[in-house]
């Protein structure tokens, strides 16, 4: 990208993202490295397609951004970014899924992996492929969305919605926590077999009642009960449509998008991360400003922040 389209100012003192990709690791022994896998896979979309682009435009933003989260008062200069590629999409869908399993899993081990998608069932490959990369350590899951995705999968049908459910046997639902369920589309059904196994929920209202820091903190205390670290799977359609209209299922019901950021950040400051994927940013039907890729950005943004400080102090 030519930096000097998307820089809004000309400062000498300003680093950009642009600038900070290496093709190898960082001179220094404790640089943490961030790499990007982009996942541009939409076909099993639930509403409107459009989020194969997804993974270019939010790399495009984020190289728009400083190195600077300033509302966090953390600076990334001290960072690697290593651009991963992108899965091989091909026309079968297990292949597909296999491909996103073989990238994941072999990512080295020095490498904090952020995935960008693509629908959310791209998060089933990557949790398989998570597993084989971390080698016996276990996985807790922290899940912002509105959505359950825990629906039975349809024969012939792949669909982003059932992704949690596919994963039963692969992961240990008392180390998963959701935040944010409020689409209107469900029965108690959802909400009671999932608590029945061991998940921790936290609706929309749940988290402005209760409290944001206070659902944090239940929430980093239920998943490392049973876990060793976590990985974040992010819904951008769990952020509210005024905020996100760039998405498959647009939400009018949705978190504010402060309330996911400093959540990240707070949980990547506080507790051992290995990871994180955000997905179903469809800039076909954004803001022509792209207000839906940058609340995308600004995530990813405190999500390295958090890590960043997290292991500064």
């Amino acid at each position: 990208m030519d930096i000097d389209k998307v820089r809004v100012v000309n400062d000498p003192t300003v680093k950009w993202i642009a600038d900070h990709w290496h093709d190898n690791h960082g001179n220094k022994s404790n640089d943490l490295t961030f790499g990007f896998l982009s996942i541009p896979f939409d076909y099993a979309v639930s509403h409107r397609p459009g989020t194969r682009i997804g993974p270019q435009t939010i790399i495009d933003t984020l190289n728009s951004y400083s190195l600077y989260c300033a509302d966090k008062r953390v600076s990334l200069e001290n960072t690697v970014f290593r651009n991963l590629g992108a899965v091989d999409i091909v026309h079968d869908l297990q292949q597909s899924y296999a491909n996103m399993v073989e990238a994941v899993s072999t990512i080295p081990k020095d490498i904090l992996p952020i995935f960008l998608g693509g629908d959310h069932s791209i998060t089933d490959p990557i949790i398989r492929g998570m597993k084989k990369r971390i080698e016996g350590k276990s996985m807790g899951i922290i899940m912002f969305d509105t959505h359950f995705d825990f629906r039975d999968p349809l024969p012939g049908k792949e669909h982003s919605g059932h992704w949690l459910k596919t994963l039963e046997n692969e992961i240990d639902y008392n180390s998963l926590a959701i935040i944010g369920i409020s689409a209107p589309i469900y029965s108690p059904a959802y909400m009671h077999e999932l608590e029945k196994r061991g998940a921790l929920i936290k609706t929309v209202y749940d988290l402005r009642r209760q409290g944001r820091e206070s659902v944090v903190k239940e929430a980093v205390d239920h998943v490392l009960n049973n876990a060793d670290g976590i990985y974040f799977t992010v819904d951008i359609d769990g952020i509210d449509q005024a905020f996100a209209p760039g998405c498959s299922v647009p939400n009018p019901s949705g978190l504010y998008p402060f309330e996911v950021m400093d959540s990240i950040f707070e949980i990547s400051k506080m507790a051992p991360v290995f990871g994180m994927d955000i997905n179903e940013v469809s800039p076909w039907f954004d803001h022509p400003q792209n207000f839906t890729t940058h609340v995308a950005a600004h995530i990813l943004l405190n999500f390295m922040a958090g890590n960043v400080k997290r292991l500064s102090e």
